[in-house]
């Protein structure tokens, strides 16, 4: 019989990194005013669906201190708004503003709203590992599967954000090597951590990081050995597990590549005992890890999905808001979701959708509203002429005329001629409110957003390859995806990069034109260390958004402060030094 004290305890302390957060955020716990024998007979279908309940929960207005939280469906958002990928002209009503100006990025409650919901996602996960049984033969193997996956996700996330990396900046380098932080990431708290050990709780080193979140993924992968399919696109199937392992197989190649001291001092602790608990990794080299990578992709790939159709993009009823074959992941935001939201114009329709007339993106006129997100303009030069996908956005040789709409712009929106023709060269029309319902925010807000999407397991894996087998293997790859799936009749595609580095700019390019706003490409950014830059000649980006990081480095906005409530009710912590305000602004001209 599970002990109902120490089962709150477990409870308590797998949530207590994310309650040192969360002062203004209640919640209440499945267990309140549970009885041991009404614990022990929970259903743990409930406590599977409050998993997935909490990724798409649309939050109260005020939950994260901040109007432009909308759960985790803004942390696509926010992500995008770092980079250089996502630009805007008028700011009156950029929600998404403080990293984009580098204010207020410190001790704040944008930091906050990422640490303390990833902790409570963490927490919703351990609450179902705590009571199931963890064989992978057992009958709980489905649950323990889908919890471990978002607990992987989780980390995987919080890792990749919170660890420093080297900015370029003298001053926040320097400071980051005194304090001792590089190659630290995050704190562990499992199903079985204590409240004490919860107090005194450093962050993990990266190689503890990556052997956690591998063990979470191989148990995983043999708990949904046999789900090659599930009933909603919330829980994870097979398939999830392989594009998660694809992912962080590729995050190891590119860092061992560049780091060999990392690679070298990963493998220095394999024989660790503290992390005997842990699968080893068992690599000695980075292109071990990207051979994982294509090969974890390719997995996923024979799972049976496919790539969008040209029809299925530019679909204004059900593109990008309903889940299909390209989907492996998704976010589901119900009715129930949105009654439980004080304000129809705070979501994920509202901030991305030029088509919902309750939302903020939708244009008024020149002052009120028009929050349409453009892409660069840079990057619009470099999409392909042959490439469909390049109508996803309003060329500028096509701003306002009537045929262009008729003939290019009219299939993919649901916006009039006279409505159109109101927005900006650049804005991109590629998200839809539920059903194309532009008036009724209730039923337009209920969009399902992917989290995992085919196509970046097709880039994944030509990257890789490029790694393992040379450049003109993954030039054969690359050029494959984009002349089956992304060019138009009658159009061709070649990759003309010579080298390592000029078929990376490439894949990446093709990237950020594939997943503009999904909010996946601030991650390849970190993890190449690619500069962003919002200042130069003709850009679109607003002029006090335009800061240019350093080549070869991590944008310093990009690297997340954990919040100080942390480090008072966790002495094992250390903090980041706070990157607001760290790279000047770009004075040229247009």
């Amino acid at each position: 019989m599970i002990n109902m004290k120490h089962y709150l305890k477990l409870i308590i302390s797998a949530g207590l990194l994310g309650v040192a957060m969360t002062s203004c955020l209640e919640e209440t716990f499945p267990t309140d005013g549970a009885t041991s024998g009404q614990l022990e007979s929970a259903d743990k279908s409930a406590f599977n669906a409050a998993i997935a309940s909490y990724m798409n929960h649309m939050s109260l207005y005020g939950d994260g201190g901040d109007a432009s939280d909308a759960g985790f469906s803004s942390f696509i958002i926010w992500r995008d708004a770092m980079t250089a990928d996502f630009a805007i002209v008028n700011t009156g009503y950029d929600y998404f503003s403080y990293y984009n100006q580098q204010l207020y990025i410190g001790n704040d409650g944008i930091s906050a709203t990422f640490w303390q919901r990833y902790y409570y996602l963490i927490q919703k996960c351990n609450n179902l590992l705590s009571i199931s049984d963890l064989d992978p033969d057992g009958f709980d193997a489905l649950y323990v599967g889908n919890a471990l996956s978002y607990r992987a996700m989780a980390y995987m996330d919080l890792a990749r954000m919170f660890e420093f990396k080297r900015t370029g900046v003298a001053y926040l380098d320097e400071e980051a090597a005194n304090r001792g932080i590089y190659g630290l990431t995050v704190p562990i708290v499992t199903e079985n951590t204590t409240e004490r050990e919860s107090r005194d709780n450093p962050r993990a080193p990266f190689y503890k990081m990556y052997r956690f979140i591998m063990d979470d993924l191989n148990l995983a992968e043999a708990c949904l050995s046999d789900a090659h399919a599930v009933s909603a696109k919330t829980d994870a199937s097979i398939g999830v597990v392989y594009g998660l392992k694809a992912r962080l197989w590729l995050d190891m190649g590119s860092r061992f590549e560049r780091y060999v001291d990392d690679l070298n001092t990963m493998i220095s602790h394999e024989a660790d005992e503290d992390l005997n608990d842990y699968d080893k990794i068992g690599i000695t080299t980075a292109n071990e890890c990207f051979a994982r990578a294509a090969e974890y992709a390719r997995k996923a790939i024979n799972e049976g999905y496919s790539p969008l159709s040209e029809s299925q993009w530019f679909d204004p009823s059900s593109g990008f808001n309903t889940p299909n074959n390209s989907w492996l992941w998704a976010n589901i935001i119900s009715t129930n979701d949105i009654a439980a939201t004080t304000g129809e114009w705070q979501s994920f329709v509202s901030f991305q959708c030029v088509e919902a007339n309750w939302g903020i993106a939708v244009y008024q006129d020149e002052i009120n509203y028009a929050h349409g997100w453009m892409i660069d303009a840079r990057l619009f030069d470099k999409i392909d002429e042959g490439d469909w996908r390049k109508t996803t956005w309003i060329d500028p040789e096509d701003a306002g005329a009537s045929n262009a709409f008729i003939t290019k712009y009219s299939r993919g929106t649901n916006l009039s001629y006279n409505e159109w023709r109101n927005y900006r060269s650049y804005v991109g029309i590629k998200y839809h409110p539920a059903n194309g319902e532009r008036n009724t925010s209730t039923i337009g807000n209920a969009v399902s957003i992917p989290l995992m999407r085919i196509e970046e397991m097709f880039l994944i894996e030509a990257e890789a390859t490029a790694h393992t087998s040379g450049v003109g293997a993954g030039k054969q790859l690359l050029e494959s995806f984009m002349n089956t799936y992304r060019m138009s009749a009658g159009e061709s595609y070649i990759c003309k990069a010579a080298d390592m580095e000029a078929f990376t700019d490439e894949l990446f390019k093709q990237k950020r034109v594939e997943f503009w706003g999904e909010g996946i490409v601030y991650w390849d950014y970190r993890r190449l260390e690619l500069p962003i830059e919002r200042g130069y000649p003709g850009s679109n980006h607003a002029r006090q958004y335009r800061f240019n990081s350093y080549p070869e480095h991590v944008a310093p906005w990009t690297n997340f402060y954990i919040p100080d409530r942390e480090r008072d009710l966790n002495k094992g912590v250390i903090l980041n030094p706070d990157p607001s305000q760290a790279i000047p602004l770009w004075e040229g001209g247009n």
